[in-house]
């Protein structure tokens, strides 16, 4: 039995990484304020690495769409898995040419990811563990996140090219 409802709760664990990260820094700035010598040091490190990770988690957080979707995502050691009902694959992260979002006729989106020599995998942007491909994506050189995000976030009227490999050249 829950005293919570589920979606006080599911709220709760999206956001658990801003909270923890938010109470280190508040941690960290009440060692600043109260205490001296090498705990005050200490508290400006952990306030610093606080705001830091605060800033990084609620990133993450926002990229995290509702579950629901179809299949399960899966990076591990250098790969990108999806398994979905009717589609599914992997590629390697290194051989990724293109990251595409993809706007299907129901007006949901998906990840449209295209690597050398490789089907290119469509996944929906609210499948189990898509959340993992933000890491993916914000290793990328040249991908602006903050694109990424806007196009999470707003509706979209076509297909939009969010990354490609030749985008490194422009550097």
């Amino acid at each position: 039995m829950s005293f919570m409802r589920p979606e006080a709760a599911e709220g709760l664990r999206r956001w658990r990484e801003v909270l923890i990260a938010t109470l280190m820094t508040a941690l960290g700035v009440h060692w600043v304020l109260t205490s001296f010598g090498l705990f005050r040091a200490l508290g400006a490190l952990i306030t610093i690495l606080g705001v830091t990770w605060v800033v990084l988690a609620v990133r993450r957080a926002r990229f995290k769409q509702k579950g629901g979707g179809e299949g399960v995502v899966v990076v591990d050691e250098g790969r990108v898995a999806y398994f979905g009902p009717q589609t599914g694959g992997t590629l390697a992260i290194e051989g990724l040419v293109s990251v595409r979002m993809i706007l299907n006729d129901d007006g949901s989106k998906n990840w449209y990811l295209l690597a050398q020599d490789t089907t290119p995998l469509d996944i929906p942007v609210n499948a189990e563990g898509a959340e993992a491909l933000f890491d993916v994506f914000s290793n990328l050189p040249g991908l602006e996140m903050q694109v990424v995000q806007a196009a999470l976030d707003e509706p979209l009227s076509e297909d939009i090219l969010l990354w490609h490999a030749e985008m490194r050249k422009l550097h």
